[in-house]
């Protein structure tokens, strides 16, 4: 895959750098709120200015499609909880079950199309209060794969009840 997300270290990360200049751009944010597809999103300026700052060199339409769903996603993401797996936030406690069910957290990680990843996650977002490890989600909806599927499981996985 080519996607190139920034490279780890201390900096921010282009993610976060983005989506904490959406709070100043209050229209743009509404606008990539208002996206349901992923065609949706590669229409919005916000988008590309993304794709600016990532620095990639997107080769593939999958690529650019799948970090159009991430832009999507953290359009809807209110508080940047760094240092948490989002797999771990939908694996809390709310009363005596999960924020995420076990079979909703199954349909999601055999999501295959950017779409359909984008509608999925906003959903879930939405149910985790709109906390969201800003970086390591776009990151993950980025590389989605099985091994970001498989990092995902584990992380549910430890946390949820058994």
């Amino acid at each position: 895959m080519s996607v190139v997300v920034g490279k780890p270290s201390t900096a921010e990360s282009p993610w976060k750098r983005w989506w904490s200049a959406l709070e100043h751009h209050k229209g743009d944010r509404a606008s990539l709120r208002r996206c349901r597809t992923v065609l949706d999103v590669s229409m919005e300026p916000e988008f590309h200015h993304l794709l600016g700052d990532l620095g990639s060199t997107l080769t593939k339409e999958a690529d650019r499609d799948r970090v159009a769903a991430a832009a999507g996603v953290l359009a809807h993401v209110r508080k940047d909880i760094p240092g948490h797996s989002f797999a771990d936030l939908m694996a809390r406690l709310k009363g005596d079950k999960e924020v995420v069910s076990d079979a909703r957290f199954r349909r999601l990680l055999r999501l295959e199309t950017p779409d359909e990843l984008l509608h999925e996650l906003v959903r879930i977002v939405q149910m985790v209060g709109g906390d969201a490890p800003i970086r390591s989600l776009a990151e993950d909806v980025a590389r989605w794969g099985d091994p970001v599927r498989k990092k995902w499981a584990f992380d549910y996985y430890a946390k949820a009840r058994s």
